[in-house]
Formats: structure tokens, sequence, C-alpha cells
């Protein structure tokens, strides 16, 4: 804010100690000219103005505007009215209107309780008038000496310019500095400084109208939701405005894209000829910085997507390619920074368990942040299965590695026998997880008992081989509202006995 109190306090004693030195003054010229009431009426402003410079010390600042506008108001008519129009008295009413609502402005910005001044603007002008009207019909009592209202007439044409410039000028300042600041609040993130989407965007337009090559990187802190959850939300603020501070400045541009992602976006030049090293550098800056927070080491590492331009792509294609590859990173071990080059490496062409064919634990990292979307959109409705085999490290020592996978096969053919309807994912060796929905999620129950049937089924029959015999522990647990995600579902099953 371009006005504070304490600004405005050194304006209002400037003002106060200029006026007293005023009538200081005019306490001589009117004593010397023999205007005695003008005299004794400014032995009284000297007092008042010595009581303002203690009202602005307090903070009054609407009780000492009101009253100065009204002591020069009185003070001024009096002096017009006692001594004639020539003396020049009257233009200081003009003055005063300008410092008056300039005054209103502080008032408002400062929250202050103030009077609305166009009243005494209005005041101010009836006097003006007034007293040119009276003066036609009562001349004035008092005459100055010619050379006295020369003088006179100079000084009241000075100050009145003097306020009106100063304060227009101050306006003009304070309008230019209150659009900047609020350009820079449109355009900028509060937390970090950075540039936000409004101001990218058009960053974004100018950098493919140029028709220069360029290139645009998504990065995200990884598993950021934890450090939330873990060390708090303030700890959360720190991490992303200490992030800020690494990515900025670093020769190019940098925004914060929303939540915990970052973007860049720059023209392609020789000082930054390669990005990926560029993006590679500040993945190593931010993995090896010591982020602590209330005596607390903080790991954090950030995983970056990379997408150039090239002809034919408008800049949502290539916001969208550079998302896809920090995706691709996402879900490929994380802290990484992912290209044209690295893509193909990492794209995720294929979601299953090689072994079994059914989805793997990628695919089910997926799943639950689709569920995650419903838990916070409050739609969520699901059940977890749990399927935890047994044994089958022993039948790898006793009958080998082919016999252990067969194993492990047949176990998971049971389990997709009998949960037709929802996804079964191996999210490790012996471990299944089955996302129940829709009708499974009614019949969790009767599926569940239907599949332990099945495995003891397997057991009891003597016919079958060891590895045809599925030990297993079967569980499910349903979301409730209390769950803050779905891995408090799973924390649940894993703490179940």
């Amino acid at each position: 804010m371009f006005m504070n109190m304490k600004r405005a306090k050194l304006i209002a004693w400037g003002m106060a100690i200029c006026f007293l030195f005023i009538h200081v003054l005019m306490l001589t010229v009117f004593w010397q000219c023999g205007v005695k009431p003008m005299a004794y009426f400014n032995i009284f402003s000297i007092v008042f103005y010595l009581f303002m410079l203690y009202v602005v010390h307090k903070e009054l600042l609407p009780f000492y505007a009101v009253t100065v506008y009204l002591e020069v108001a009185l003070h001024m008519t009096l002096a017009v009215i006692l001594t004639g129009w020539g003396s020049g008295f009257q233009v200081t009413l003009i003055g005063m209107n300008v410092l008056a609502f300039y005054a209103e402005y502080t008032g408002r910005s400062l929250k202050l309780k103030f009077v609305p001044v166009l009243p005494m603007g209005i005041l101010g002008m009836i006097l003006y008038l007034g007293t040119c009207v009276y003066l036609q019909f009562y001349p004035a009592p008092y005459s100055l000496p010619q050379i006295a209202e020369f003088w006179l007439s100079i000084l009241w044409g000075v100050i009145v310019f003097v306020i009106n410039l100063f304060v227009l000028q101050l306006l003009v300042l304070i309008v230019d500095s209150s659009e900047k600041q609020l350009e820079y609040q449109l355009s900028h993130d509060k937390l970090t400084g950075l540039p936000n989407r409004y101001f990218l965007s058009k960053h974004f337009e100018k950098l493919h109208s140029d028709n220069k090559p360029y290139w645009i990187a998504i990065s995200d802190i990884d598993d950021f939701k934890k450090v939330n959850d873990v060390y708090g939300h303030n700890c959360g603020d720190y991490v992303l405005k200490k992030v800020g501070e690494i990515l900025s400045g670093k020769g190019a541009m940098c925004g914060r894209w929303g939540g915990e992602e970052f973007i860049f976006a720059q023209a392609g030049s020789e000082k930054l000829s390669d990005p990926y090293d560029f993006l590679n550098d500040l993945r190593k800056a931010i993995k090896d910085y010591p982020f602590e927070y209330d005596g607390q080491r903080v790991k954090v590492t950030m995983t970056f997507g990379l997408a150039c331009s090239s002809e034919g792509k408008e800049i949502d294609d290539i916001i969208r390619d550079a998302d896809e590859k920090l995706y691709a990173g996402k879900h490929s071990g994380k802290n990484v920074v992912v290209d044209d080059k690295h893509f193909e490496k990492r794209k995720m062409t294929d979601l299953q368990d090689p072994l079994t064919h059914v989805k793997n634990k990628l695919a089910y990292e997926k799943m639950e942040e689709s569920l995650g979307w419903d838990i916070q959109k409050h739609t969520a409705q699901f059940a977890i299965v749990r399927v935890l085999l047994h044994n089958s490290n022993e039948i790898n020592d006793r009958f080998g590695i082919d016999k252990k996978n067969k194993y492990i096969i047949g176990a998971c053919r049971i389990i997709c026998s009998v949960f037709m309807n929802s996804q079964v994912f191996r999210v490790d060796q012996d471990e299944f997880l089955v996302v129940l929905t829709n009708r499974d999620y009614y019949d969790r129950d009767d599926l569940l008992l239907k599949l332990k049937d099945k495995y003891t089924e397997t057991i009891n029959n003597s016919m079958n081989e060891p590895w045809e015999r599925y030990h297993a522990d079967c569980l499910v647990e349903t979301y409730s509202e209390k769950d803050s995600d779905v891995a408090s579902v799973v924390r649940r099953l894993k703490e179940a006995k």
C-alpha cells in the first residue's frame, strides 16, 4: 500500500507546522496593519495548530482533517470580510478543497472512520461566493496597504499552486503505484512470488507468435501430499516457497502452474543451449537442498516433463506433451527429467503384470489417483480386497521357480474368476489388491466368502499338487468418510488380523 499511518502522520505534521508558521506571519501582518480582530484570531490559530501536533501524535487523523479545514475556512472568510477581496485570502479555500479530498483518500486507505469531504467542499464554495456577494453590499471595515495586499496575493497564489501540484502529483504516484501493485497481484502467485497462469498465458502467446523455437517444461514436487500430511500445511507452504526461490532466476521463465506444479517456458538461446541439462541441474539442486522445518529435515525431489515446439503444434499441444512426459516420469520412479529422447524408455504402454497379466502396481497407482479425486469430490464409494499368498517361497525352494510361478498364476486366476466385474492388481510378489465398485461393491461379503471357499477347496483336494493348493489371507475393507485417502483403507487391511 502506497499510504500508511507513518507517512500520513508525517504529512499531517508537516502541514500543521507550515500552517503554524503562516499564522505567526499573519499575526505580525495583521497587528502591524491594525486589524486587531484578525490578530487575535491568529493567536487562537497558533494555539490550535500546536494542539493539532498532539492530535496527529495520537493518530486522530479524521478529527485533524475536519477541524483544520473548518479553521482555515473560518479564518479566510473572516479575513476577506474584514479586509476585502483584494488581499486574496479567498483563494486558499480552493487549495483546502484539494487537501480535503486527499485527506479522505488517506482515511479510506487506512480504513479509518472519516467524514466525506464533498459537503465541506460545497461549504467552501458557498463561503467563497458568499463573501464575494457580501462585499458587494457591505464594504470591508479594514483595508490593508497596497503593498501588503500585493505580497499576500503572491503568497496565497504560491501556497495554492504548491498544494495543488503536490497533491495532484502525489495522487498520480498513488494511482500508478496502485495499478502496478494490482497488476502484480493479478499476475503473480502470492505465496512464491512467481508468475501465475494469468501472466504465463500472455508469455506463452508471445513465445508462440515470435515463430522461434522454444520449449516448455512442467515440474511437480514428488509426494507433496505426504509433506502436508506428515509435517503440516505450514511446512508445505515453506517447501513451495523455497522451491520457487531455487527454480526462479536461473535463466528461464518459471511460474507456478498450480498446487505443487511449476512451469518453465523459454525461447531457444545460446545461454540455455540444452534445456534437458538445465532442468536436470535444477532437479539435482532440489534433491540436494537441505530442506528443514521446525528442526526436522524434509526430503524433497521433483519430476520434470520437457517438450519442445515444432511446426504445426499449438501452445496447448506442447503443454499437453510436457504434461504427458511429467506423468510418465511420476510413474517410473520420480525424481527424473523426461524429454523426447528419454520418453520412449519411460512411456507406459503396458500396465500389465508380465507373469499374471492382471494390472500391475503402476496401474494401481493410477487407479489410486482416480479414487483420490472421487474422495476430494465426496463421491467415493468403493471397497478393497487384499489377498496375501503364503508358501510361495517354500514352493520355490522345493520345486523351483516354474512351480512358484504356476502357484501365483493359479491363485490369481481364482481371484479373477470371483471378482469378474472388478479390477485386479498385483502390487507385490505375493500380494493382490482388488478394487470393488458398482455391483461387486454391494456383493463384497459374499464374494469374499466365495474366494475363501475356492481356496479351501484347492487345499482339501488330495489330487492337487502342492503348487495347486492355495493358502492366502483374504480380507476386505470399505472406504468411509473417516478415511483421508485410499492408502488409509489399505493400511487398515494390513493392520487387520
